[in-house]
C-alpha cells in the first residue's frame, strides 16, 4: 500500500485552518455590559423629570428618544430633545446601564444631523444610538462610517460607538441577515412590531402579539441576531397601566405585558423594551436566568467532564444522553450567568470559560 501524500493534507489544512480563524471572527466582540442587556427602557427627551427618572431605573439600557417623542417639524421640541440628552448624558449618573439615544431615522434627517450634534457634544458620555426603520444593509453601513468619522473628529477612540438598529417592516425582515452581518458595531436587533404590521397591510384587522406573521418575522430576528453573536430584543407592550384606568385595568395591562414578555422568551429574544418602570421590573423577572437552570448546568457539565477524564464522549444524565453539544449548550448558559454575575470568577476558571 502506497504511502499518502502528506503535502495533500498540508494544503488541506492551511485552507482549513483558515476557514476556522474565520469562524471565530463570525460573533461580534463587545463589552460584556451589552451581552447583560434585557431590560431596555425608552425615555422621550424632551421631558427632564422622565430623564432624570431613567438615570436611576433598574433597566440595563436607557434610550432617551428623539424619534416619536418629538412632532415632525417641531424644531424648538427637536433642541430641547437635544440639550436634555447631552444635559443628561454629561451630568447624570447612569450606574453601569448602556446610554443611548434614538435619532429621527433617515426619512427626517437623512444628514444624520441628530447623531453629529450629540456625539460631537457628548460623545465620550454615550455608548451610542438606536437607529430606527433600518431598511437595508446600505444604511447600516451608512450610520457605521459616520460614526466612524465622528470618532476621528472628536478624538473619541475607534470603535467607542455603538448602536442597535429597529427591524420594522417586511423589507427590513427580507434583509435581516444582511442587515446584521453589516456592521460590527451592532450590538443588538429590535423589533418594532407595530410598525411592522402596518407593513403588512393588514389594516382591517387588530395588531397580536402571537399573530403568526408576527412570530414568523420574531424567528428570523432571532436568528439573524444569533448568527452574528448579539441579542434580538423584543418589542414594547404599548398597553400601560395609567392613573385613569381601574385597578382591574391596570392589572390587565401588567399582565399583558407578562405575557407578551414570555412569548418574545419563547421565540428566543434576549430581553424586550420597556417605556415605564412597572413594565421594566417585569422584564427583569421574566428574562431573568433561573437559579435552579444554572445549577443544572452546573452539575451536567461536572458530570460531562468525568465522562471526558474517563475516555468516554457522552455520558447518561437523568436518563438523557449528554455530549458535546449539550455541554455546548451549558456552557453558553454559564458564560451569560457569569457575564450577568450570577455565577462567580472561580467556577468560570474551573470549567474554562472566558468572560470578557
Amino acid at each position: 500500500m502506497a504511502e499518502f501524500d502528506t503535502s495533500i493534507t498540508q494544503r488541506a489544512g492551511e485552507r482549513n485552518r483558515k476557514l476556522l480563524a474565520g469562524y471565530e471572527n463570525l460573533h461580534y466582540k463587545h463589552d460584556k455590559k451589552y451581552r447583560r442587556q434585557y431590560a431596555h427602557l425608552t425615555c422621550p427627551a424632551t421631558n427632564w423629570k422622565y430623564v432624570e427618572g431613567a438615570s436611576k431605573s433598574a433597566a440595563n439600557l436607557v434610550m432617551l428618544d428623539l424619534e416619536d417623542s418629538i412632532p415632525r417639524g417641531n424644531e424648538e421640541l427637536l433642541k430641547q430633545g437635544r440639550e436634555n440628552i447631552i444635559r443628561g448624558y454629561s451630568e447624570l449618573d447612569w450606574g453601569d446601564k448602556i446610554k443611548y439615544f434614538r435619532p429621527r431615522g433617515l426619512a427626517l434627517d437623512p444628514d444624520f444631523e441628530d447623531i453629529a450634534y450629540i456625539v460631537s457634544r457628548a460623545g465620550a458620555h454615550i455608548d451610542g444610538l438606536i437607529y430606527p426603520k433600518i431598511e437595508d444593509a446600505d444604511e447600516v453601513r451608512s450610520i457605521d462610517q459616520v460614526l466612524t468619522e465622528l470618532e476621528k473628529s472628536c478624538g473619541l477612540p475607534e470603535g467607542k460607538l455603538t448602536f442597535q438598529v429597529l427591524i420594522e417592516s417586511v423589507n427590513a425582515e427580507e434583509k435581516v441577515f444582511e442587515i446584521a452581518n453589516a456592521s460590527r458595531r451592532l450590538s443588538a436587533l429590535i423589533f418594532g412590531a407595530f410598525d411592522y404590521w402596518g407593513s403588512l397591510g393588514f389594516l382591517p384587522h387588530l395588531y397580536s402579539a402571537d399573530h403568526p406573521a408576527v412570530n414568523d418575522v420574531r424567528l428570523r430576528i432571532v436568528k439573524a441576531a444569533a448568527a452574528v453573536g448579539i441579542p434580538a430584543i423584543a418589542e414594547m407592550t404599548l398597553n400601560y397601566p395609567t392613573k385613569e384606568k381601574t385597578d382591574e385595568q391596570k392589572q390587565a395591562a401588567l399582565d399583558e405585558c407578562r405575557r407578551d414578555a414570555e412569548l418574545a422568551a419563547h421565540y428566543g429574544f434576549a430581553g424586550k423594551w420597556t417605556g415605564i418602570p412597572a413594565q421594566t421590573a417585569i422584564v427583569l423577572d421574566v428574562f431573568a436566568i433561573p437559579q435552579e437552570r444554572i445549577d443544572t448546568a452546573l452539575k451536567e457539565m461536572e458530570l460531562f467532564l468525568q465522562a471526558e477524564a474517563e475516555g468516554k464522549g457522552a455520558v447518561m444524565i437523568d436518563g438523557k444522553m449528554a455530549d458535546r453539544a449539550t455541554d455546548r449548550i451549558n456552557r453558553a448558559l454559564i458564560k451569560l450567568a457569569g457575564e450577568r454575575g450570577q455565577v462567580d470568577a472561580a467556577t468560570l476558571k474551573k470549567f474554562n470559560i472566558p468572560v470578557a
